[in-house]
């Protein structure tokens, strides 16, 4: 008999389409992100634990530590790639300017600020398009960056997935459950 499941932190109660087990919670985190980009709802993911092996909870500074660790890297190379991305359209576009007005005073510094204008705005843009790449935006991704459970993690879809033995192997998932117990409210 499989045990019964209690949402960890949330509002989900009933019965999920499926039950996944994962061998950590950085697989769970690399699923929601998978799940998410196949254009699952991260409303509709959350993690799923027996009553008695509910988190105890983590040091809030060492899980935001490992969620600002998880998104700066993106979050810099995002800012850089879209800052040199937008200077360089920028700077074919007020080039085209400055070259259609030849009677255009003071050119060099009219194409130097504009152009570091259009790479400020590709800065702006390319950290929204890193957030939004990496982040997921399930109730339980920050979850995902707390301290290691003994055992296995298993996440709930309440979304009908249509292969979800493809899922499997996506993911890179344990166990697939298809038609599991519904789920107990949190305590």
């Amino acid at each position: 008999m499989r045990p019964q499941f209690t949402p960890v932190g949330s509002s989900h109660e009933g019965r999920p389409s499926l039950l996944v087990r994962y061998a950590s919670l950085p697989d769970v985190r690399r699923a929601i992100d998978t799940l998410e980009a196949e254009g699952i709802d991260g409303d509709h993911l959350t993690i799923v634990a027996p009553a008695e092996e509910l988190p105890h909870g983590t040091d809030r500074r060492r899980a935001d530590s490992r969620v600002l660790s998880h998104t700066m890297v993106a979050l810099t190379l995002g800012v850089l790639g879209g800052a040199v991305l937008g200077g360089l359209v920028g700077a074919a576009i007020i080039g085209l300017v400055v070259l259609a007005w030849q009677g255009l005073d003071a050119s060099g510094w009219v194409f130097l600020l504009l152009t570091v204008w259009f790479a400020a705005g590709g800065a702006v843009l390319g950290c929204f398009f890193a957030i939004s790449k990496v982040v997921g935006f399930s109730e339980s991704w920050p979850l995902t960056f707390e301290d290691e459970p003994d055992g296995a993690v298993w996440l709930a879809v309440f979304d009908e997935i249509d292969e979800p033995e493809e899922l499997v192997s996506r993911t890179h998932a344990l166990e697939l459950v298809t038609d599991p117990e519904p789920l107990r409210p949190t305590r």
